[in-house]
């Protein structure tokens, strides 16, 4: 699901909930249709709607002087709108909210229905979740839509603001999964997020051995479609990195990253298990993944600022590191490569 049409299910939440909060206030209203009412509708948090109605004060009424002796002065007429019109209309407004919503909703084709709660549990269950608690991806394929989206939405935000600075950091120690036709997707959304403005820094950990690997070649190659201009140029809004496992590992650089990435939530393990995306407000991290590469890991995503200051991989992206890989340069570089194996 895209950015707008997340953008529409929340507007339907937000009319939703107004629906209810002007029918709380009716039947509140209606109840005590003199004096003062105040209405307050709150939800952990995130809905707070209050409405304060002030009416005329009453004054105790004095029984009316009789104008002369033995005439009884005239009673004070009763409201026209008795307790039992009240109910009424408060039984009928509460059947009319309730009834015309569940009809229409029963009218809907039931695959729509099914995708659209989906959806709805979904945004709820962030809700609940509150974005100051690590949100945790159990399930590969929820771990990779997810990734995409966060992109996507990016990529709309790039849209319509093209002065927006929106850069990514990744860090692969897992590159296999890229040559499988399960990223097809996430690589074409790559691709477009750079073509609008935004900026991705990746690097892959790769031996020289691996490094004369036709699939790290087929890989290498297609990474550098992210960034290209046209068939001779690539812009400057795709990088590609490529480090040494064993010498990377040495670096005080990568051990003080090692280091801090054991204080955030689900990273019991070693730095080197994880795959981490680093947004600018955003972090996501994921493992656990199959042995054919098919299917990504169980994944993390911090939103908290406290949390995601905590780590920052920037400082890998060096040359006194790394090695930056040239895409218009991949197969002398690769070449290069095997030069230093054979000698």
């Amino acid at each position: 699901m895209k950015a707008n049409e997340t953008v529409s299910i929340v507007g339907l939440v937000v009319v939703g909930v107004v629906i209810l909060c002007l029918a709380y206030v009716i039947v509140v209203a209606l109840q005590r249709p003199d004096g003062n009412i105040l209405a307050r509708i709150t939800w952990k948090g995130f809905v707070d709607f209050a409405l304060k109605i002030v009416g005329a004060k009453q004054s105790k009424a004095k029984p009316a002087r009789s104008l002369k002796a033995g005439i009884p002065a005239s009673p004070i007429p009763r409201s026209w709108f008795s307790f039992q019109r009240r109910t009424t209309l408060i039984a009928f407004l509460v059947v009319l909210i309730a009834a015309v919503p569940l009809f229409w909703w029963v009218e809907q084709p039931a695959p729509w229905r099914m995708l659209l709660t989906a959806e709805f549990n979904e945004m709820f269950s962030l809700l609940r979740h509150g974005p100051k608690e690590p949100l945790n991806i159990t399930r590969g394929q929820a771990s990779l839509d997810r990734v995409t989206r966060m992109i996507e939405m990016r990529t709309d935000n790039l849209t319509h603001d093209h002065y927006r600075n929106e850069e990514i950091w990744v860090v692969d120690h897992y590159w296999q999964y890229w040559n499988t036709s399960n990223l097809r997707e996430y690589l074409g959304v790559n691709k477009m997020f750079v073509a609008r403005g935004g900026k991705i820094h990746r690097m892959f950990f790769l031996s020289s051995e691996e490094l004369q690997a036709p699939e790290v070649r087929t890989l290498l190659q297609a990474q550098c479609q992210i960034g290209r201009m046209d068939a001779d140029q690539t812009g400057n809004g795709f990088e590609l990195w490529r480090a040494d496992p064993k010498t990377m590992q040495k670096q005080e650089e990568y051990e003080a990253i090692a280091r801090s990435f054991r204080q955030l939530p689900n990273a019991d393990r070693s730095f080197d298990n994880f795959d981490v995306v680093q947004f600018n407000d955003t972090l996501y991290y994921s493992s656990d993944f199959s042995t054919d590469y098919r299917v990504m890991g169980s994944s993390t995503w911090i939103f908290d600022p406290s949390q995601v200051s905590k780590i920052d991989v920037r400082p890998l992206f060096k040359k006194s590191v790394a090695e930056r890989i040239s895409c218009d340069q991949v197969l002398p570089v690769m070449n290069a490569a095997n030069k230093r194996v054979h000698q």
